[in-house]
């Protein structure tokens, strides 16, 4: 009888110490999930293929590639007096621009002077003036006007210079004459104002208004790069130095 006494309170006992054991472990929560490794961060770019993107091929210069015979025709209706540098110039830029357009006056005094030292009077760019006058600027066409009768007379350089530093002047006023007059002799003011009276310039600048509009410019300046047969447009005002960095990775293409 004792035995079973004492066998019952060893059983007891042990069960006791085995459920003193088990209960922590049944309140305690379960362990936390470990959330899953994030996705590997991707590397930067190297500035070898950034470079390559500098002026990725739009909709536009893809349209413009595939048609090779429609660039070629547009590119052959040139105003030599408004074009500067080689014909044979590997590559071509055309830019749309507006007198009266305060940022084609940026990328004239800022951008073009550099361009025109170190890569068309070098013969590496043909650059080709496309007037395009927004109806948004009242004078924008009379100066265009002038601009065209200027370079008629092989003075086109001294013109367009002052047209672009006494913008703010003239396009409160309108007196895009006396703008001119200022850099020209009277003989040479004289020719100019015949051939803005003559009425025969109006449809050479709507001609490059309207090969604009091939190009689906729709802002000044635009600038038109052509090179190997690739068409590349870029809308607004483009810094000497990525311009720079275009045309030699332009010019390094085989």
């Amino acid at each position: 009888m004792n035995r079973r006494r004492i066998l019952v309170a060893v059983v007891s006992v042990s069960l006791l110490v085995l459920l003193a054991l088990l209960l922590p472990s049944l309140h305690q929560a379960p362990p936390p999930r470990l959330a899953p490794p994030p996705s590997p961060v991707p590397l930067p770019e190297p500035p070898a293929a950034a470079a390559h993107r500098l002026l990725p091929p739009s909709p536009l210069a893809a349209e413009a590639a595939a048609t090779p015979v429609a660039q070629a025709l547009a590119l052959q209706d040139v105003d030599p007096h408004k074009a500067f540098g080689s014909k044979n110039a590997p590559v071509v830029m055309e830019e749309f621009s507006d007198y009266q357009c305060p940022a084609c006056k940026t990328l004239y005094t800022t951008t073009n002077r550099l361009l025109m030292d170190n890569y068309v009077t070098t013969g590496k760019v043909y650059l080709l003036h496309r007037d395009f006058p927004l109806a948004m600027h009242a004078y924008s066409r009379v100066a265009a006007r002038y601009a065209r009768a200027a370079a008629e007379i092989s003075k086109i350089e001294p013109v367009e210079q002052a047209l672009f530093q006494n913008q703010e002047k003239w396009e409160q006023t309108g007196d895009v004459d006396g703008t001119v007059a200022a850099v020209l002799t009277p003989s040479e003011m004289n020719k100019v104002r015949a051939l803005v009276k003559g009425g025969t310039l109006d449809a050479l600048i709507d001609k490059d208004f309207a090969l604009g509009q091939t190009y689906r410019v729709s802002q000044t300046p635009t600038t038109i790069f052509h090179c190997k047969g690739q068409t590349y447009p870029y809308a607004g005002v483009m810094t000497y130095d990525t311009m720079k960095q275009f045309l030699e990775q332009l010019l390094s293409q085989k």
